[in-house]
C-alpha cells in the first residue's frame, strides 16, 4: 500500500446534502484533555471530515473535546452526535440533551443528529416529529437513527427524511444485512458501530480467516476488516474509534487496500 495516509483515499460518500470521506472517526473513548485534542486534530489533518459522537460518550467529555479542539468548524468538517438513549426520547429530554450537545460542541447547529435508541415507551412517529421540529428551528441539519430495523426506518421516513442509520455491523456480526441492503438501495448512509468487532475471539472462525488474510496482504487484521466494510456497500461509512494516533493512522491505511473478489467473498 502507498506510504501516504489520507482518508480521501477511501473515496467519498454523499447522503442528504453531506459529502465526506468514507472513513470517519468514532469518539466514544475520547476525553476532554490534551491527548484527545491531539488525536482529533491529527484526524482532521489526515482528511477525516466525519466525526461521530454522542451526548453520553465519556460522560459528555467526547463532545466537549471536539468543541475545544476543533470549533469553529469549517472546510467541510461534519460533526454528528446522538441523543435519546434508553427510555430517553421524550420531547423534553431530547431538547435538553440537544441544547447541552450544542453548548459542548460550541455551535448553534449540528449537521447530523441521530436518535441514539428508539424509546419503546413512545411511538417512533412522535419522536420523529420532535426531531423534525428541531430541523424547523435550524438546530439540526439532518436526522439519523441508531439500532433500528428496516421496518422502523420505513416508519420514521413517513414523518421526516432519514439520511443515516447507525447499527452494530462488522465482518463477524452480520445480523443487519437486510438493513445494509435497504440503505444502499435508498441512498441512506449506513454507519457501522463497532466496525472492528469480531477480531478478539468473538468469532473464532472469522478471526482466523481475517488473520490469514492480514498475513497475505501484509497488513493488520483491522485493515482487512475495514477494507471489507468499504467493499460491502458504497453507502457504508466506517467510524473506527481509537485513542491512539498510531492506530488512527493504521486504520486510515485501509483506504488503500483492495481485497480480491475471491478474498472478499471468502469473508462472506
Amino acid at each position: 500500500m502507498p506510504n501516504t495516509i489520507a482518508a480521501a483515499s477511501a473515496g467519498t460518500i454523499s447522503f442528504g446534502d453531506i459529502t465526506v470521506n468514507r472513513i470517519g472517526l468514532g469518539t466514544n473513548r475520547i476525553h476532554d484533555n490534551e491527548a484527545g485534542y491531539g488525536l482529533l486534530k491529527r484526524a482532521v489533518e489526515l482528511g477525516v471530515n466525519f466525526i461521530d459522537t454522542a451526548h453520553r460518550y465519556a460522560g459528555g467529555e467526547s463532545e466537549a473535546a471536539i468543541g475545544n479542539a476543533l470549533a469553529p468548524y469549517g472546510n467541510g468538517l461534519v460533526i454528528a452526535t446522538k441523543g435519546g438513549m434508553g427510555n430517553g426520547a421524550s420531547a423534553e429530554q431530547l431538547r435538553n440533551e440537544l441544547e447541552e450537545s450544542l453548548r459542548r460542541l460550541q455551535t448553534d447547529h449540528i449537521d447530523l443528529y441521530q436518535l441514539h435508541r428508539v424509546d419503546p415507551t413512545i411511538p417512533l412517529a412522535e419522536t420523529m416529529a420532535v426531531l423534525r421540529g428541531f430541523q424547523d428551528e435550524g438546530l439540526i441539519g439532518h436526522i439519523g437513527l441508531s439500532e433500528v430495523s428496516v421496518e422502523q426506518v420505513k416508519e420514521a421516513v413517513a414523518v421526516a427524511p432519514v439520511v443515516s442509520v447507525q447499527n452494530e455491523y462488522n465482518v463477524a456480526i452480520r445480523k443487519h444485512e437486510a438493513l445494509v441492503d435497504y440503505c444502499t438501495a435508498n441512498s441512506i448512509a449506513f454507519i457501522p458501530w463497532f466496525p472492528l468487532g469480531g477480531l478478539a475471539g468473538d468469532t473464532v472462525k472469522v478471526e482466523a480467516l481475517v488473520a490469514e488474510m492480514a498475513r497475505k496482504y501484509d497488513v493488520t487484521p483491522q485493515q482487512i476488516a475495514l477494507a471489507w466494510l468499504l467493499q460491502r456497500s458504497p453507502m457504508i461509512l466506517p467510524i473506527p474509534g481509537t485513542t491512539s494516533i498510531e492506530h488512527l493512522q493504521d486504520n486510515l491505511k485501509a483506504a488503500d487496500l483492495d481485497l480480491s473478489d475471491e478474498d472478499y467473498r471468502a469473508l462472506g
